[in-house]
């Protein structure tokens, strides 16, 4: 891959970091945060009762699904307040579940507290609500030049005494591992096949037939 692929792929892994594709590394879902935007919709259907908004976060599929629950909790809500906090969160794991399964993820069950969503995708979603991305693209981008160039620089060091000692040749591997995976992830998430994208626009298209 020569420099001028790369740097578009990279410009990419923004843009796609902006639409809520994916970072390099451990991606970070926020659909199951309490303050993500899954949870954040559903508490509004919940006290509106209206849950047509909410149901483009689920396919169709799973509609009956998303509104036996729904229902279910609108109606257990009326019961006190414990009622209403129990029977929120058992619509909202259900949500969550049916949300992730749609993106080929598991759903450990847990409904993550406000404030733990990471930086990256907060500002992924204000670029969204704010209408303008350039911020964040410039940042990330940043953040994925200074990977690429600080792993190149480590490889690129040990890489002249990797054949000296079998010690020196193993640090070697490491950090060449290292560089080239980071470059590995840097171009399948700009390629938007990382954090499970490829499978949703799969789901997506399913229901679309």
């Amino acid at each position: 891959m020569n420099f001028s692929i790369l740097r578009k792929r990279v410009i990419a892994v923004g843009v796609a970091a902006a639409l809520g594709l994916g970072m390099v590394g451990t991606a970070s879902a926020h659909c199951d945060a309490a303050d993500g935007p899954v949870i954040t919709q559903a508490t509004v259907a919940l006290n509106t009762g209206d849950i047509t908004p909410l149901l483009k976060w689920v396919p169709e599929t799973e509609e009956a699904t998303v509104k036996r629950a729904y229902a279910q909790a609108r109606k257990l809500r009326q019961l006190g307040p414990e009622a209403r906090q129990l029977a929120d969160m058992h619509f909202f794991e259900t949500l969550v579940r049916v949300h992730r399964a749609s993106e080929g993820v598991a759903f450990d069950g847990v409904i993550k507290p406000a404030g733990g969503i990471e930086p990256s995708v907060a500002a992924a979603d204000a670029a969204l609500k704010g209408g303008n991305v350039d911020a964040l693209v410039t940042e990330i981008t940043g953040k994925i030049e200074h990977g690429i160039r600080a792993r190149y620089a480590a490889a690129r060091a040990a890489r002249a005494s990797a054949d000296t000692s079998v010690a020196n040749g193993r640090a070697y591997v490491n950090d060449y591992v290292q560089y080239i995976h980071y470059v590995e992830n840097v171009d399948r998430v700009g390629a938007g096949t990382a954090h499970g994208a490829e499978e949703h626009s799969v789901a997506v298209a399913q229901d679309a037939h």
